[in-house]
């Protein structure tokens, strides 16, 4: 919130005050950004009521040309932040690249707009749909993020492409480093900006965009018609795709134990929790206190202490005992009624399947459960240096079963290298924003394969 008061000095130094500096300008370019998006309501309404049928047709073989039936009918499906995505996503194609059957040829939507008998439009609202009826849709990859300013990005298309500072306040809180969208530039006030339709892509799927289109290419001029259509039909049909398809989910089993990943709780009444703690408090294993709760660790073979029971306590006398898998279940409830019998009655055991729809829609539903914070985090960063220690020198399947310093031996290889570390620190920077921590440092692992952190490869 903006807590300057109106006759407040300006804090862009001009040495006025800031309503009549920028507070003015601000309010100005609200006006401006208010006339763009009418105008874009506008323009969309009056295609859809003077060419109905074109528009439907349009959308229909063009927009979802390389969809089926079945496909088209599961967006109906969709939630209702993608849904409006795709809303969005529509209705800026409409404006840009749809070609209309009007007449006996087609005709693109944008030349009916500006032809006319078209829209009245303020010359701001005007402006700005000329803007990004001129600029083609890009394949970018997002370098540094800065949420709620913007972020930097590099077309993954041009060759040579320098990078380019996005101003965007909207996404820049949802993306991070190494995210891969497609997405249409264009300058507003010499500043570039997002148009409004963003096509998120996994950075697998975005490298098949990007080898399709450039398969393609055949040579001609960045802004023909033909590659202004084939770069967004590529990159519509992919995104598309991503959405209606139903992904088929592996088997789960516990990295420790090697079993069935069955979620397992035992539900205790506690009769004593004084000699509940003490029983705890005893054990070397243990970690935590009754307002926490406890986590019992094992040593793994890799020395990372894995959590074997998460002990938490729930109301005046419960407690319950979570576990990754039924076996694990059994050995906590012997190990608790060898240490503490007396202090605790044994109720019930609930099993979940967490890859059954029941399950997933109840995780959706409930907040986290977690370990204290510091923990957490202390055990996360253990275990990912633990994790990649020798990674530089042990077979990834992912790079062929071969190690990542072998495959520096020749381009092909260093790209995959350099794009499965940004995959890694992608990952890594979405889950550190999601539970508010800081992202693990992959710099390590850069460095030993001396790489420049961030080079630049195709996805």
């Amino acid at each position: 919130m903006n807590d300057l008061g109106r006759n407040d000095p300006c804090p862009c130094g001009s040495g006025n005050k800031y309503k009549k500096c920028c507070l003015r300008k601000e309010r100005e370019a609200a006006v401006v950004r208010q006339q763009e998006s009418d105008a874009v309501g506008t323009a969309l309404a009056w295609l859809a009521e003077n060419y109905p049928e074109e528009v439907d047709g349009a959308v229909q073989t063009g927009f979802f040309g390389a969809l089926d039936e079945d496909q088209i009918e599961l967006l109906g499906d969709l939630p209702g932040g993608i849904a409006g995505m795709l809303e969005i996503n529509i209705g800026e194609w409409l404006l840009t690249d749809a070609d209309l059957e009007v007449g006996d040829e087609p005709t693109f939507g944008r030349d009916l707009l500006f032809a006319p008998g078209g829209p009245l439009l303020p010359a701001a609202g005007r402006g700005w749909l000329e803007e990004i009826a001129r600029r083609p849709m890009g394949l970018f990859e997002v370098l540094r993020v800065t949420p709620g300013e913007g972020l930097e990005v590099c077309d993954l298309l041009l060759e040579d492409a320098v990078p380019v500072w996005v101003v965007e306040r909207s996404a820049s809180h949802s993306l991070v480093q190494w995210d891969t969208i497609g997405a249409r530039l264009a300058l507003r006030e010499g500043q570039w900006v997002f148009t409004g339709a963003i096509y998120p892509l996994g950075r697998e799927e975005a490298g098949d965009c990007r080898r399709e289109i450039l398969a393609q290419w055949e040579g001609q001029s960045w802004d023909s018609h033909y590659i202004r259509d084939l770069i967004h039909d590529v990159i519509s049909t992919h995104w598309l795709r991503s959405l209606v398809e139903v992904p088929v989910l592996p088997q789960v089993v516990d990295a420790s134990t090697g079993e069935p990943l069955l979620l397992t709780t035992i539900h205790y009444r506690v009769r004593n929790w004084d000699r509940l703690d003490e029983a705890l408090d005893a054990e070397s294993d243990v970690e935590g206190d009754r307002e926490e709760g406890w986590v019992r660790f094992e040593e793994s073979e890799d020395s990372f202490p894995r959590s074997r029971a998460a002990l938490n306590p729930r109301g005046a006398d419960r407690l319950e005992v979570f576990c990754r898998t039924p076996a694990l279940a059994d050995a906590a409830r012997a190990w608790l009624d060898e240490i503490a019998g007396g202090a605790l009655e044994h109720l019930t055991r609930e099993v979940v399947d967490p890859t059954s729809p029941k399950a997933r829609a109840a995780a959706a539903a409930q907040p986290r459960e977690r370990m204290p914070p510091k923990l957490e985090a202390e055990l996360i960063a253990q275990a990912l240096h633990r994790h990649y220690a020798n990674w530089t020198e042990e077979p990834i399947p992912a790079l062929g079963c071969r190690t990542p310093r072998a495959c520096l031996d020749s381009d092909e290889g260093r790209d995959a290298v350099v794009n499965l570390l940004k995959s890694y620190e992608q990952h890594e920077a979405r889950r550190a924003r999601e539970q508010e921590t800081e992202p693990f440092d992959f710099g390590f692992l850069w460095e030993r394969l001396g790489l420049i952190p961030g080079s630049p490869s195709s996805p």
